[in-house]
């Protein structure tokens, strides 16, 4: 399947004998529902392990209550972006690896058998994974994969795939008797016209698009595509396009233009209108944006 590069994020795993990374990511004290992981994709895996606050992910059309101790698997080609559902400091660490990293030797019919068929993409483990006592060790695993990168001592790579290749084995355990999680073709065909969307929206984000004129270009009804959007992105479609609106203005008014040539460029030609919405969405006036930027 292609997908929008734009939308895809160019992961820094230089190692080809250990293509894996680990990334602390922590989003300050703010508003709730402010960003903590923006909106892409990559070829890779990824686990996501909550160590502080709550956060909203939305991956692949799904939306995923998140707090300390959850574990979030992220499939090979799923989009992806997650909001904080709380004013306090969100923290979690972001595991991200190629599947090469766990693959087994040609004809090995045990890896063949517990393994390809998850890193191949025909069956999934569950996003989000319950917090129940045979899951245990698995996320004991991901605890001392961090711990091994944070301490990095001799050999420290070799720890964290075995570790790692530990972890999808008892995932494997558990989950290989389902099958009820393999991939809808038609999902993935919804998804990637989606994203497309998206694409759009935010090269064209001053531009009028309605929700009809939106819900027409991936082929759904308005009812349904109101529906589908926010399940995608954890936005409804005119929050969404008000905040990359709101964003940009920020930028542009930081940037030293007055707050009517602002709201103009913006498509909010009410002066009062454009202040109340940005107010709603960045918690300050623009004349205190400005400010920031140095302009009075």
């Amino acid at each position: 399947m292609t997908y929008p590069l734009e939308l895809r994020e160019n992961t820094n795993l230089k190692d080809s004998f250990y293509p894996v990374n680990l990334f602390r990511n922590a989003s300050p004290a703010s508003g709730i529902g402010r960003s903590v992981m923006f909106l892409h994709w990559h070829d890779h895996f990824e686990l996501i392990y909550m160590t502080a606050g709550r956060a909203s992910f939305h991956i692949d059309r799904q939306q995923y209550e998140a707090a300390p101790g959850d574990l979030l698997i992220v499939p090979s080609g799923g989009l992806h972006v997650g909001f904080a559902a709380t004013e306090d400091q969100v923290e979690y660490w972001a595991l991200v690896f190629n599947r090469s990293l766990l693959d087994g030797p040609t004809g090995d019919p045990v890896h063949d058998r517990y393994l390809s068929p998850y890193l191949d993409g025909k069956l999934r483990f569950p996003i989000k994974l319950e917090d129940s006592a045979e899951l245990k060790p698995v996320r004991d695993n991901i605890r001392s994969i961090i711990a091994e990168y944070e301490r990095k001592q001799p050999a420290y790579e070799m720890a964290i795939k075995a570790r790692l290749h530990l972890a999808f084995i008892l995932l494997a355990r558990v989950y290989l008797p389902e099958r009820e999680n393999e991939p809808s073709a038609a999902a993935d065909k919804r998804m990637e016209r989606f994203k497309a969307l998206i694409l759009h929206i935010e090269a064209n984000c001053f531009e009028k698009l309605s929700v009809s004129e939106a819900a027409r270009l991936v082929h759904l009804t308005p009812y349904h595509f109101c529906n589908v959007f926010k399940a995608a992105t954890g936005r409804t479609f005119v929050d969404y396009v008000n905040r990359l609106r709101m964003d940009e203005a920020e930028k542009l008014l930081q940037g030293g233009a007055t707050v009517t040539e602002v709201a103009d460029r913006v498509g909010c030609g009410n002066l009062n209108y454009f202040t109340r919405l940005f107010k709603k969405v960045k918690g300050m006036t623009p004349s205190e944006a400005k400010k920031q930027g140095g302009w009075r």
